[in-house]
C-alpha cells in the first residue's frame, strides 16, 4: 500500500509541474500558420491588418485601413549654400503624440505659397524629426505631410518660407574686391566718374601729370575763364583740328569777329546741322533769299514756324524773316499748330518719314474713305470702346497673329474649304499654352450671363494617338489694373483659369468639328473650375475679376498634333421670362430644364417633379412615395409610405440597402433593414437588423462570405441579448450522444470508441461526463482521446465494475 501511495504522489507531482509549465506558455506556443495569415479586425468588422503570408507572396505584418495620422508641426526653413535647410522637431499640431503606426513625414516644396507646383523631395523616417537640405535655385516654400504604415496621409502642415539659397560670395565681399591697385593706368575716364564725386580735396597737389590725361579730354568747359593766357599758347598751335566739334559757340567769340568772308562757299547747309543754331534774331533782313534755301531739306516744326504754310504763290512768314514762295514738297516733321493746305500735299500719300500728331489733323477731316480697310483693330480703340465692341467678341480664324501664347507650338491663319464660320481657321500646331488676346479686355458685368463658345477639331493626332490632345476653352480673369491675372484662386497666373466651355476635353483626330459651350455669371469668394454647359448653372468668377479675355490650351500638355479652331465667341445672352406661349411644340425635346415644377395635376392625386425630388401624393396631398437624390446620408433613395395605427411607416431602397422605419420616430441608427456592403479584401457582408428604440440594442444577423481576406470559409454572426430556438438545434460541426462502459476491473480505465462521424472543421474538441450520483467516489474519472472529424474514444474509471452511461459531445472549429 505504501508503494502505491508513493507512486500516486509522484504522478500528482508530475502533473502539477506540467500544469505549471503550461500556464507559463504562450497561447500560440504550439500553434502555427499554414500557408496563410491571421487577420485582425476592429469592433466594426473592418480588417485592420494581417500577420503572415501576404497576397503578394511576402511574409509581413501588414497594416491597412488605419486612421488618418495627425498633422505634423510647422517646419523650419533656413538658407544654406545651394538650397535651404528644412527642419522638423518631431512635434504634431495641437500637441498630438506620434501615432503608433507612424511610417514617415514627407517634405514637399514649391515655388508658390499655394503649392501649384507641389514637389515631393524626401522624408523624415523617424518620429524624432531632423534636418535635411532641399536643393533650390530660387526662394521656395515648404510643408510636411505625415504617412502611416497603412499608407494613409495626413493633411498638410502650415507652410514655412519663403527662403532661398545663400549666395556663395556675399555682396559686401564683392563690393570690396576692386581697389586702386587693380586699376590700370588711364583706366578711369571722366565718363566713369560720377558728377562732383572728385573734388579738389581728393586730388593731391601736383598729382595730375600729363600721362594721366586722356588725349582730347581737356576742353574749354574744363578751364576756368581767364586761366588760359595768350602767352601759354604756341603761335598757330590751335587749328581747326584742335577744336572739338560744336565746342566753339557764339558766346565764346567777340562780336563781329566771325564775318561772311570767313566761311567757305557752300559750307553751311542744312545737312551740316549749323542751321539749327541760327535763329531769326541773327539774320539780317533781306539777307536770306529764296534761292539760298534748299526746298527739299526745309524742316518745318512748331518751334520755328509761326502761322501757316501757304500755297506756292503765297509767302511764308518765319519769325521776322519773309521768304518769297514756298516748297512744293515738304519732308521732315510737322509740329502742332501748323496747317498744311491740300495744295501743299499733292495727290499722293504723306511720306512715312513725316510725323503727324493729333494736333495737326483738323476735326472732321479724317473720314472712313481715308482709312484703309482692315487697319483699325480693337487694340487701337480706347478701353471703353474696346469693352463696347468686346461685349460681342467673335473670332472666326482670321486673326491668329493677334493671339499670344507661351507654349512650344504655333498658331497661324489658314484658309480651309470646310470652315463652318468664314473661310479661315486658326491652325494650332503643337502645344499651345495659355493662348489669349492681349488686345481684348471685355469689362466683366457680374449681373449678366455670358456664353462662351469654341468650335474645334483635331486634324493630326499626337505621335502617340489619344495622348496629350486635351483642349481647354474659356475666359481668363484680369484685375482692375488691366494687367494682373486673376484665376480661380485669385492668383496672378494664366493656369487654373475659368475653362467653362471645355475643360480637359480629349480631341480625336478625324472626328470632325465639335462645339463646346459654357456659361458664366456672377462672382464667388471660392469659385470652382470646370465646364459649365448649363445656362441655369453658370460658372462664377473670382471677386477680383474686372475684365475677361478669351483663353485656350491646345494639345495639352506638350502634344505635337494639329488642331484647328474655327470660331471662338464671347457674348451676352440675357433672356426674359419663359412662358408656355413662347414654347413651340417639340422645341424642348432632348433639352435640360431645371428649376421648374412639373406635375400631372394641380391638386389631388398626382405625380410631381419639384426641386430635387419626384413624388406621388394621394387626393389629400399625403406623400405616398418619392425619389430623392440625397437621403441625408449622401445616397439617392426611393421611399414608400403607409399609415398604420397613426404611424407613418416607410421603406427606403438605396444602392445595396433596404431600410425600414417610422417618419419622425426612427433615426438611421435605429432603423431596421437589410444592408449589403463590401468590406475589402474579398469580404462581403449582408446584415439583417431588427431596429430598436434609441439607446436599446437591436438584434442583428451578419452573413459574411469569408472570414478574412485570404480565407474561403463563410460565417454567420448572431448579435442579440438572448437567442431562442424552440426546435432542435443542429450543426454540421457538432455531434453528441452517449455510450455505456463496463469497467474491465476496479480502478482500471476502460474505453469505448465512437466512429462514423462526419464533422466540419479543422480542429476538434470533445466533452464527456458520466451519468452518476457518486462522482469522485465510485466514478473517479472520465476522459476522451483520439478526437477527430470521424470519431472519439471515451474513457471511464470506476472503483468497481458497474456499467455506467457516459455522455459525449464533439465540436469542430
Amino acid at each position: 500500500m505504501a508503494d502505491t501511495l508513493a507512486v500516486l504522489a509522484g504522478r500528482i507531482a508530475t502533473l502539477e509541474r506540467l500544469v505549471r509549465d503550461l500556464s507559463r506558455t504562450s497561447r500560440l506556443a504550439n500553434s502555427s500558420i499554414e500557408n496563410g495569415a491571421i487577420a485582425v479586425y476592429d469592433d466594426f468588422g473592418t480588417i485592420r491588418g494581417s500577420i503572415g503570408l501576404q497576397l503578394d507572396g511576402t511574409l509581413a505584418v501588414a497594416a491597412v485601413n488605419g486612421p488618418p495620422p495627425p498633422v505634423p508641426g510647422t517646419p523650419t526653413i533656413t538658407s544654406v549654400l545651394g538650397g535651404v535647410a528644412v527642419g522638423w522637431d518631431g512635434t504634431f499640431a495641437g500637441g498630438t503624440q506620434a501615432p503608433a503606426d507612424f511610417a514617415y513625414v514627407e517634405v514637399h516644396s514649391s515655388a508658390a505659397p499655394d503649392f501649384d507646383d507641389d514637389a515631393l523631395f524626401s522624408a523624415f523616417y523617424s518620429a524624432q524629426g531632423g534636418t535635411m537640405i532641399v536643393p533650390a535655385g530660387t526662394p521656395v516654400w515648404v510643408r510636411l505631410v505625415c504617412v502611416s504604415t497603412s499608407g494613409v496621409v495626413s493633411g498638410p502642415s502650415a507652410v514655412a518660407g519663403p527662403a532661398g539659397p545663400t549666395p556663395v560670395v556675399a555682396q559686401a565681399v564683392l563690393d570690396g574686391i576692386i581697389n586702386e591697385l587693380a586699376l590700370a593706368d588711364d583706366a578711369v575716364t571722366r565718363a566713369k566718374i560720377a558728377a562732383a564725386a572728385v573734388g579738389k580735396t581728393e586730388i593731391a597737389d601736383g598729382s595730375i601729370t600729363t600721362p594721366k590725361l586722356v588725349v582730347g579730354e581737356l576742353n574749354g568747359d574744363r578751364l576756368a575763364v581767364g586761366t588760359m593766357a595768350a602767352n601759354v599758347l604756341v603761335a598757330a598751335s590751335i587749328t581747326a583740328a584742335q577744336v572739338k566739334a560744336l565746342s566753339l559757340t557764339g558766346d565764346l567769340m567777340a562780336v563781329n569777329t566771325l564775318t561772311a568772308d570767313k566761311f567757305a562757299a557752300g559750307t553751311i547747309t542744312a545737312a551740316s546741322g549749323v542751321i539749327s543754331s541760327i535763329d531769326a534774331s541773327v539774320i539780317t533782313v533781306g539777307k536770306l533769299k529764296a534761292s539760298q534755301i534748299d526746298a527739299t531739306n526745309l524742316v518745318i516744326s512748331a518751334a520755328n514756324v509761326n502761322g501757316t504754310v501757304a500755297s506756292a504763290s503765297t509767302a511764308t512768314t518765319a519769325g521776322s524773316a519773309t521768304t518769297a514762295g514756298s516748297a512744293t514738297t515738304v519732308t521732315g516733321s510737322i509740329g502742332a499748330g501748323v496747317t498744311v493746305p491740300p495744295t501743299q500735299l499733292g495727290t499722293g500719300q504723306i511720306p512715312q518719314t513725316t510725323t503727324i500728331n493729333g494736333g495737326s489733323v483738323l476735326t472732321g477731316t479724317l473720314d472712313a474713305v481715308s482709312i484703309k480697310a482692315g487697319t483699325l483693330t480693337v487694340d487701337r480703340m480706347s478701353v471703353g470702346l474696346q469693352g463696347q465692341v468686346g461685349q460681342k467678341f467673335y473670332d472666326f480664324g482670321d486673326q491668329a497673329s493677334k493671339w499670344s501664347e507661351s507654349g512650344t507650338g504655333s498658331m497661324t491663319t489658314v484658309a480651309v474649304a470646310d470652315a463652318q464660320s468664314g473661310g479661315n481657321v486658326m491652325r494650332a500646331v503643337g502645344y499651345i499654352a495659355a493662348g489669349y488676346r492681349p488686345d481684348v479686355k471685355i469689362p466683366f458685368d457680374p449681373g449678366v450671363t455670358y456664353r462662351v463658345s469654341a468650335r474645334v477639331r483635331q486634324t493630326v493626332a499626337n505621335s502617340t494617338p489619344g495622348t496629350n490632345q486635351k483642349f481647354y476653352a474659356g475666359v481668363a480673369g484680369i484685375a482692375a489694373d488691366g494687367v494682373t491675372w486673376v484665376n480661380v484662386t485669385g492668383a496672378n497666373s494664366t493656369s487654373t483659369q475659368f475653362f467653362v466651355a471645355a475643360n480637359a476635353q480629349d480631341l480625336t483626330a478625324g472626328a470632325g468639328w465639335v462645339t463646346y459651350t459654357g456659361y458664366i455669371k456672377g462672382t464667388s469668394a471660392t469659385p470652382t473650375g470646370g465646364a459649365r454647359p448649363n445656362a441655369n448653372a453658370p460658372g462664377q468668377l473670382h471677386p477680383n475679376v474686372r475684365f475677361i479675355t478669351p483663353i485656350v490650351f491646345v494639345n495639352y500638355t506638350g502634344g505635337g498634333g494639329t488642331a484647328e479652331i474655327d470660331m471662338f465667341a464671347i457674348e451676352v445672352v440675357e433672356m426674359g421670362a419663359l412662358t408656355a406661349s413662347n414654347v413651340v411644340a417639340g422645341a424642348i425635346d432632348g433639352q435640360v430644364i431645371t428649376g421648374a415644377t412639373v406635375q400631372t395635376a394641380k391638386s389631388g392625386a398626382r405625380l410631381a417633379l419639384e426641386g430635387n425630388r419626384f413624388f406621388a401624393t394621394d387626393s389629400t396631398g399625403k406623400v405616398l412615395a418619392e425619389i430623392v437624390p440625397d437621403d441625408g446620408s449622401g445616397r439617392s433613395a426611393y421611399f414608400t409610405y403607409d399609415t398604420r395605427l397613426g404611424l407613418n411607416y416607410y421603406a427606403g431602397l438605396t444602392a445595396g440597402d433596404v431600410r425600414f422605419g417610422i417618419s419622425g420616430q426612427t433615426d438611421p441608427q435605429e432603423e431596421a433593414g437589410v444592408l449589403y456592403s463590401f468590406l475589402g479584401g474579398g469580404l462581403y457582408e449582408l446584415l439583417l437588423r431588427s431596429g430598436s428604440d434609441l439607446g436599446n440594442s437591436a438584434a442583428e444577423i451578419n452573413l459574411y462570405s469569408e472570414t478574412g481576406p485570404v480565407a474561403s470559409d463563410s460565417e454567420i454572426v448572431l448579435s442579440a441579448d438572448k437567442i431562442t430556438a424552440p426546435g432542435r438545434l443542429t450543426a454540421g460541426n457538432m455531434a453528441f450522444g452517449s455510450v455505456t462502459i463496463t469497467p474491465s476491473a476496479a480502478d482500471t480505465p476502460t474505453s469505448f470508441t465512437v466512429s462514423g462521424l462526419h464533422l466540419a472543421g479543422s480542429s476538434f474538441r470533445a466533452y464527456v461526463t458520466a451519468n452518476t450520483t457518486v462522482p469522485g467516489t465510485s466514478v473517479t474519472g472520465v476522459g476522451a482521446t483520439s478526437v477527430s472529424a470521424t470519431g472519439v474514444t471515451v474513457w471511464l474509471t470506476r472503483a468497481n465494475t458497474l456499467a455506467t452511461t457516459v455522455f459525449w459531445m464533439v465540436v469542430g472549429s
